[in-house]
């Protein structure tokens, strides 16, 4: 089953949630609706071992 990535962002955004962990294998599929994500300049990405990012809302609300 594949990740509503869309609504997992907004719910980051409205701070429903704290973060969003992007294992390697869903990065590819991350990537393809965050580029397209009007507020995706307020969404920051930490990088990890072994290809797993994390991401979180910006605290100062754009990167």
């Amino acid at each position: 089953m594949q990740r509503d990535f869309l609504a997992e962002m907004n719910a980051l955004l409205n701070h429903e949630k704290d973060e969003i962990i992007v294992e390697k294998t869903e990065f590819l599929d991350f990537q393809k609706v965050w580029v397209n994500y009007d507020h995706r300049k307020e969404i920051v990405g930490f990088a990890q071992r072994n290809g797993q990012v994390i991401y979180r809302a910006s605290e100062s609300g754009i990167v």
